[in-house]
């Protein structure tokens, strides 16, 4: 003889229920940067300032104390954000910071966020910039950039002093320019001809080399790093 079971409509109830308790309930992300990972450039900073120099990377928690009258000066590499802060306490976010006791001066500026960021399992080596493998391009065609500055003046530190080459690569017929650095960096802001609005560059320092698109609006001009900044 076989049996037939009800359950009660409220016991079934009850039972999803707790299944439903049972399942972890998944919360939106918020794009926080990994921990220690590199999220911003110091562009500048008042002498005094205690474990920062200018083209310094910070990571996400870090936190800078400024007296009152000392500046900091930040770029964020994903969000584009340039920000003067003067005075109190600052953590660095993922893609702002948090001031208190100070005031700050927040703006964006153009620039190819995405290229700017440091890998993970870099963020300790200085200098490190990630770029994607240039692909092998065909006959006639012209590479993709590894990166595309916002101003004609591009700032290139670099591994070692030595000769920098700009090599025109959408045109023909154009020599290329070496410029031979004593130091570690080129600001080219403060001497030499501007890049061209719309080119596209192969620009290399000792082993290393960049395809460097100039964003067709780009200005001559120097300002932040961020926009026209070139790692080695």
């Amino acid at each position: 003889m076989s049996v037939a079971f009800q359950t009660p409509a409220r016991a079934l109830a009850a039972s999803a229920l707790l299944m439903l308790a049972a399942v972890p309930t998944a919360v939106p992300s918020q794009a926080a940067a990994p921990a220690g990972q590199p999220v911003a450039l110091v562009e500048d900073v008042s002498d005094g300032v205690a474990g920062v120099q200018p083209m310094d990377y910070l990571g996400a928690g870090q936190t800078v104390r400024l007296a009152a009258g000392q500046t900091l000066t930040l770029s964020y590499l994903d969000s584009c954000v340039n920000e003067t802060i003067t005075g109190g306490g600052v953590t660095v976010g993922a893609r702002e910071s948090t001031v208190t006791g100070g005031k700050i001066d927040r703006h964006t500026l153009p620039c190819d966020g995405g290229k700017l960021l440091l890998a993970t399992n870099e963020a300790g080596k200085a200098g490190v910039t990630v770029f994607r493998s240039a692909p092998i391009a065909l006959p006639g065609a012209k590479p993709k950039p590894d990166l595309t500055l916002y101003k004609t003046r591009p700032l290139l530190l670099l591994a070692a002093p030595g000769p920098v080459t700009f090599e025109r690569l959408d045109t023909e017929g154009t020599a290329p320019v070496t410029v031979d650095v004593p130091g570690t960096t080129l600001d080219t802001a403060k001497g030499g001809t501007p890049l061209v609005p719309g080119g596209l560059y192969k620009v290399a320092a000792g082993a290393k080399s960049y395809v460097v698109k100039i964003d067709p609006q780009a200005k001559d001009e120097a300002g932040p790093a961020l926009g026209r900044l070139i790692r080695f």
